[in-house]
């Protein structure tokens, strides 16, 4: 891969973090103990170099810090599982990696008989988590959530086959296929829960509410693959990849193409949250009940900001030095597998 730099790609919104911060990291460093998912001093150490507690506080900076733990929690155990992922693919363990995956989709599913895996930290932190979120909410929140976690770990799924096939999806497949596996929209239904947001399925589904959850996540995963093209050599997962292989770009002009459709989809970002109050006044949603929503937009807004620089200078997962080596797994990675 040639040499290449990278445009600024900090965005136009307001950022806000939560007060305590620090100490959702330490409540999400003791969870992630508890269940499994770190296993030695190490480990912890490494898991908060990583920084998710400092990445989420700026997603839900007003919340109550049991909302925030919430979502730290969740966003720990995201992070964990895409860490699997990668693990398996490296190691040549995709199977047993989607046997874990199937049992993970049993239990997202609402199925409570035990699985093959049921004592793996992934299932326990999973099933924890369940109990924590689902009890008390509406039942179309609930079927949007579970439904947004099975699109998750579908697109594990399909980035395996184009792992293991040694293809490359296509420009469109590929921005469809990250926005499921980067797990941003069960993360905006958190935020919606932690925010006390009732948004109904008919605002959800409006075209402007519907850019603002897409958007973001695009404008996310995309900055996301630009900062972290230098630690993905070789793999088929990342916009500016695609673009190179698909419209025959260097590196360089696929860099400044990704950088570019961020720029527009911020634009449409920006659009939309101007119009979003006309569309709930459309929808007949009181003035009382909009403002949990356009909080939930900033939210948004402050973690899509946020993240671009945790992306490039706040955590140790796209160090220069985690740059691969043929069939290296990152430093920061605790093979879980081998608790299967």
């Amino acid at each position: 891969m040639s040499t290449y730099r990278t445009a600024d790609l900090s965005l136009p919104f307001a950022r806000a973090v939560h007060p305590r911060s620090a100490r959702a990291q330490e409540l999400t460093e003791a969870w992630a103990r508890r269940c499994g998912l770190l296993r030695s001093p190490e480990a912890v150490a490494t898991f908060r170099a990583l920084g998710y507690g400092r990445l989420m506080s700026t997603l839900c900076p007003d919340a109550p810090l049991d909302g925030l733990s919430l979502v730290t929690d969740w966003n720990s155990l995201f992070f964990v599982t895409d860490d699997q992922q990668n693990v398996a693919c490296v190691t040549g363990r995709v199977g047993r990696y989607e046997e874990l995956v199937a049992s993970l989709r049993r239990i997202i599913g609402g199925d409570t008989r035990p699985t093959a895996d049921d004592r793996h930290p992934l299932a326990v932190a999973l099933r924890d988590l369940l109990r924590r979120s689902l009890p008390g909410r509406s039942g179309h929140w609930v079927a949007r959530f579970r439904r947004h976690l099975e699109r998750w770990l579908d697109g594990h799924l399909r980035e395996n086959a184009y792992r293991t096939g040694g293809t490359v999806p296509g420009p469109d497949e590929y921005v469809l296929l990250r926005r499921d596996a980067s797990t941003v929209l069960p993360t905006f239904d958190l935020v919606e829960l932690v925010e006390g947001a009732a948004v109904p399925e008919s605002l959800y589904h409006s075209p402007p509410y519907q850019t603002l959850v897409l958007g973001t996540a695009d404008v996310m995963c995309w900055i996301n693959d630009i900062h972290s093209l230098h630690t993905e050599r070789g793999d088929p997962m990342n916009l500016v990849t695609v673009l190179e292989h698909h419209l025959g770009l260097g590196t360089q002009r696929a860099v400044d193409t990704v950088a570019a459709r961020v720029a527009a989809r911020v634009v449409d970002l920006l659009a939309a949250t101007r119009s979003l109050p006309a569309a709930m006044d459309g929808l007949g949603i009181p003035a009382a009940a909009q403002e949990p929503v356009m909080r939930c937009v900033r939210d948004q807004q402050s973690w899509a900001a946020s993240m671009e620089t945790w992306d490039r200078t706040d955590t140790i997962r796209f160090a220069d030095a985690e740059s691969p080596g043929a069939g290296r797994v990152a430093s920061y990675v605790e093979d879980l597998l081998l608790d299967a």
